[in-house]
This record gives C-alpha cells, sequence and structure tokens, in this order.
C-alpha cells in the first residue's frame, strides 16, 4: 500500500503576519513551519505503517511550492515519510485553490496511491 499526504509550509502562529499592501497577499517572508495538522497526518500514516494490520510500503509526502517549502518536506521525511515530491515552478507562482488542486491531482494520478 502506498499512501501519500499532502503538506504545506505554513507561517509560524507564533509569528505576527502581514499583508502585501501591493498585492494584498499574505507576506509569507517570516519563519514558516510544517502545517500542524499535516504533521497529525503523517503521524497518522505512520500509525498505519507501523500498526501491522496493513502492509504499508511507501509513504509519500507532497507540497506544492518555491524553493523553501522543502523545509516542510524535511519535517515530513524527519517525521517517517519515506519520500517526497516538490511541485514547484514560477509559472505556479501566486496559484489560486483550483491551478493548486489541479497540479496536486494530477501529480496523486501519477502516483496512485492507495490512500
Amino acid at each position: 500500500m502506498k499512501i501519500c499526504v499532502l503538506v504545506k509550509q505554513v507561517p509560524d502562529a507564533a509569528v505576527e503576519k502581514r499583508v502585501d499592501s501591493g498585492s494584498g497577499r499574505l507576506d509569507r517572508s517570516g519563519e514558516t513551519n510544517l502545517n500542524p495538522f499535516d504533521t497529525h497526518a503523517i503521524e497518522a500514516a505512520m500509525q498505519v505503517k507501523e500498526g501491522g494490520k496493513i502492509d504499508v510500503d511507501e509513504i509519500v509526502a507532497v507540497t506544492m511550492g518555491p524553493d523553501n517549502a522543502q523545509r516542510a518536506l524535511h519535517k515530513a521525511v524527519s517525521l517517517g515519510a519515506d519520500r517526497s515530491i516538490q511541485l514547484s515552478d514560477d509559472a505556479l507562482a501566486g496559484s489560486d485553490c483550483c491551478a493548486t488542486g489541479y497540479a496536486l491531482a494530477r501529480v496523486l494520478e501519477a502516483e496512485s496511491p492507495d490512500l
């Protein structure tokens, strides 16, 4: 069985958030962490793998984002993911949720996870 977990690097909850006045977007230049909910998802995948009732061959962490999104993937691997995939391209910068969902869906189609 292959488990894919979608993960996201998010601004640190302890750091004050700022909105860029020009673009109206969240300023993501500050400290970032793996989304805490994604940490729980990786841990749940590890529980399935280590539980022994289901034969899990591989846990794959997947994210879409700029180069610094690798930090989230490194954290996911340190929590137990066997490998990671980063989808990154200048054409994807600033993608809305529909474009992001479409791009990530293509990765999942290629990976063909069971969960």
